[in-house]
C-alpha cells in the first residue's frame, strides 16, 4: 500500500494511462492488421488518404455525432433522427474540429481518446479507496491493486472498442467519474456541474443525478443532520440541462417529446413493461436473421439479466446510491421495446468494475482472484472478433 500523495496519484495516473493506452495500441495493431489481410473495402464514406483505415474504426451511429458536429441539428433536408443524439458529444467534437481545419472524425477520435484516458485514471483512484463509500469521505489508505484491476477491466472490456470510436460513451463515463468522485469528497457544485455535462451528453445523466442524491443523503445521515445544506442546489443542475435540450427541440419543431419521437422513428424504441422487454429481446435474438445479429441480440439480453444480477448484489452490499445508478440504467433497458445496444450502454456502469476488481484483489482463500484473469482471457480475445467484426461493417451493440 502506499500514501495517496502526489506523487502516487501521479504514479497511479501514469499506471492507469500506460495500461490503458497500451490495450488502445494492442487494438489498434490487431484490427488494422486483421482488415488488411481481409482486404476490406472502402473507403465509402469518409474522404481523404486515411479514409480506408478510419472506416475500420468509425461507422454506424458515428456518422449521426460527425454530421451533428459538422451541420447542426435539423438541416433542411434532414428533419429526423439525429436529435435522438443529445448535443454534449458532438458540441465537442466540433470544438476540437476548429482546431483541426475541420476535421470532424480526427476531432471525435481525439475527444474520445482524451475522455477515455481521463476515464481510466479516474475509475483507477476511486477503486483505489476501497474503503470509501457514498456516506464516507474519500481520505484514506489507497489500494493500488484495486485500481489497476479497474483499468484492466476497462481496458478488457469486450465491447470496449467504442470507448476508441465516434462515439458519447468515454466522454459520459469519464463525467460520471468525474462527478462521482467530486460528490465523495463532497463537492457539490463540482460534482453537480460533471453530472450537468454528463446529461448534456447523455439523459442517462440524469440516473446519475439520482444517484448522486442518494449519496448526498447519506452523507446527511452520516453526518447526523437531516437538514439539507445549499449547495443540494447543485444537484438540479442535470435536470436543467436535459430540459434545456427539449425546450431547444420544442422551439424547433413545436414538439415537447421530439426527442423520444425520433427514437420511435428511426429505432422503434418505446415504453414497455420491463418483462415484455425481457420477452422481446429473447424474440429477437432467436429470430435474428444473421450471425452478427445474433452475437449482438444475445449480449443484448445478457447485459440485461447481469444488470439486474448486479443490482440486486449492490443492494445486497447496501451500496444504495450504486444501486439506484445502475437499477435506474437497467430500468430504463428492459421498459423498452429494444434492447438494442445495451452492452454499449453498460461500457459506463463503472460500478461493475469497482465490485470486481475490489473482490479480484482479496487476498482472503474467499476471495475472487479468479475474477481478473477470467475476464481478461476472455474479454480481450471478445474485443478483438467484436472489433473486427465492427472492422468489417457488421452490426456490433
Amino acid at each position: 500500500m502506499e500514501g495517496a500523495g502526489p506523487r502516487s496519484s501521479r504514479a497511479a495516473a501514469g499506471a492507469a494511462l500506460g495500461i490503458w493506452w497500451a490495450s488502445r495500441a494492442s487494438l489498434f495493431v490487431v484490427v488494422t492488421g486483421i482488415s488488411w489481410v481481409l482486404a476490406l473495402p472502402g473507403p465509402s464514406r469518409i474522404t481523404g488518404p486515411a479514409g480506408w483505415l478510419a472506416e475500420r474504426f468509425v461507422w454506424w451511429d458515428a456518422f449521426h455525432f460527425l454530421r451533428i458536429a459538422d451541420r447542426g441539428y435539423l438541416p433542411p433536408e434532414l428533419p429526423c433522427c439525429d436529435q435522438a443524439f443529445f448535443p454534449g458529444y458532438p458540441f465537442a467534437t466540433r470544438a476540437v474540429g476548429l482546431l483541426v481545419g475541420r476535421n470532424w472524425v480526427l476531432a471525435g477520435l481525439l475527444v474520445t481518446q482524451v475522455a477515455a484516458s481521463a476515464a481510466a485514471v479516474l475509475l483507477w483512484r476511486l477503486a483505489a479507496q476501497p474503503g470509501t463509500r457514498a456516506e464516507g469521505g474519500a481520505g484514506g489508505t489507497h489500494h493500488p491493486l484495486v485500481g489497476r484491476h479497474a483499468v484492466l477491466l476497462l481496458a478488457t472490456a469486450p465491447f470496449g472498442l467504442f470507448l476508441s470510436s465516434v462515439y458519447s460513451e468515454a466522454l459520459f463515463l469519464a463525467l460520471s467519474l468525474g462527478a462521482w468522485s467530486a460528490g465523495l469528497r463532497r463537492r457539490w457544485w463540482v460534482a453537480g456541474l460533471l453530472a450537468a455535462l454528463a446529461a448534456a451528453t447523455r439523459i442517462n445523466g440524469l440516473f446519475l443525478a439520482a444517484a448522486l442524491a442518494v449519496m448526498y443523503l447519506a452523507q446527511l445521515r452520516a453526518e447526523g443532520r437531516w437538514r439539507p445544506r445549499w449547495d443540494a442546489a447543485a444537484l438540479a443542475l442535470p435536470a436543467l440541462a436535459v430540459a434545456g435540450y427539449f425546450a431547444w427541440l420544442h422551439a424547433r419543431t413545436g414538439s415537447w417529446n421530439n426527442w423520444q419521437e425520433a427514437q420511435n422513428r428511426s429505432w422503434q424504441r418505446q415504453l414497455a413493461w420491463p418483462w415484455d422487454g425481457l420477452r422481446i429481446g429473447f424474440h429477437q435474438l432467436v429470430t435474428a436473421p444473421s450471425h452478427d445479429l445474433v452475437i449482438s441480440r444475445a449480449a443484448d439480453l445478457l447485459t440485461a439479466v447481469g444488470g439486474i444480477v448486479l443490482t440486486g448484489l449492490l443492494v445486497g452490499r447496501r451500496r444504495w446510491a450504486e444501486a439506484v445508478l445502475i437499477g435506474l440504467n437497467v430500468a430504463v433497458l428492459v421498459a423498452s421495446t429494444t434492447l438494442v445496444s445495451s452492452p454499449r450502454y453498460a461500457l459506463t456502469w463503472f460500478p461493475a468494475y469497482l465490485m470486481a476488481a475490489r473482490w479480484s484483489a482479496r487476498r482472503r482463500p474467499a476471495g475472487g482472484r479468479w475474477v481478473l484473469p477470467v475476464a481478461v482471457v476472455l474479454g480481450a480475445p471478445a474485443m478483438a472478433v467484436l472489433s473486427v467484426t465492427f472492422a468489417m461493417h457488421l452490426w456490433v451493440a
